[in-house]
């Protein structure tokens, strides 16, 4: 299993140190590789480019590196034999330690649908506790996994502790020409020519932002969609989707 670190940080940074002091990556850090691209620093042109034209909403440089900092990582995934890669960003929190090989074997053992998108974390967050779909009746450490149901991509969010198989990770990369806000599950299924899974389970935490002044600009836009709007579908989608909805389950946390 390939390990990648999303970071811009500086190998002394207080920020990696403290990714690193937990007992999970410490025993791997050797293991890992680092991807960061800062998104400020890329020229004009560079930014138009892959960020502004075409959108109807330009990305900001951040979301821009953010996604531009996991496309490199899937790609190095790709030019190597492994079946499967995990991913991080530098701000995830260990809940409790747990072996990547270990997780290796119970992903191959619950036999999870391929193409494969396994969410480690973020289903616990208040924005995306209206995700529903299928609770799995294995588990991964003792934790629940939900196979989220297409209809409630819209609802997920976050990529800050995630794995993926080898399809999934082209369909990333196919979906990102040109880059887009990474995180967008909603638009994913609605361009990808082939079909894939999204599962949820919580295994890793995140931190929460107890004031408004911290929050960065992902934190504000992830509030905004949160916030009751005009429905972006029509009368008869959200009729289904809330009809579905009764015969489906949200995820069970396990505190």
């Amino acid at each position: 299993m390939k390990k990648y670190l999303i970071s811009i940080e500086s190998e002394d940074s207080k920020r990696l140190q403290g990714f690193y002091a937990q007992k999970t990556f410490y025993k791997y850090k050797d293991d890992f590789k680092q991807f960061g691209i800062i998104g400020k620093n890329l020229t004009v042109s560079e930014y138009f480019e892959q960020g502004v034209a075409g959108k109807e909403k330009p990305m900001t440089p951040g979301e821009l590196g953010c996604t531009l900092s996991h496309l490199a990582a899937l790609k190095d995934f790709l030019s190597s034999e492994e079946a499967y890669a995990v991913i991080f960003e530098d701000d995830v929190i260990e809940r409790f330690e747990i072996d990547f090989d270990v997780l290796e074997e119970q992903i191959r053992v619950t036999e999870l649908d391929s193409p494969l998108f396994l969410s480690l974390g973020g289903i616990q967050m208040k924005i995306c506790r209206k995700v529903k779909g299928k609770q799995q009746s294995s588990q991964l450490f003792g934790q629940s996994v939900l196979k989220v149901d297409p209809l409630f991509y819209e609802n997920l969010a976050y990529a800050y502790a995630y794995l993926v198989d080898r399809e999934m990770a082209k369909i990333l990369l196919d979906f990102h020409k040109p880059p887009r806000v990474y995180d967008q599950w909603a638009d994913l299924i609605m361009v990808s020519k082939q079909p894939f899974s999204i599962y949820v389970s919580y295994i890793f935490d995140h931190p929460q932002i107890e004031n408004e002044k911290d929050k960065s600009y992902l934190e504000n836009e992830r509030d905004m969609m949160s916030i009751p709007k005009k429905k972006s579908y029509s009368n008869f989608s959200y009729i289904i989707k809330k009809i579905r909805g009764f015969f489906l389950q949200t995820y069970k946390l396990s505190i």
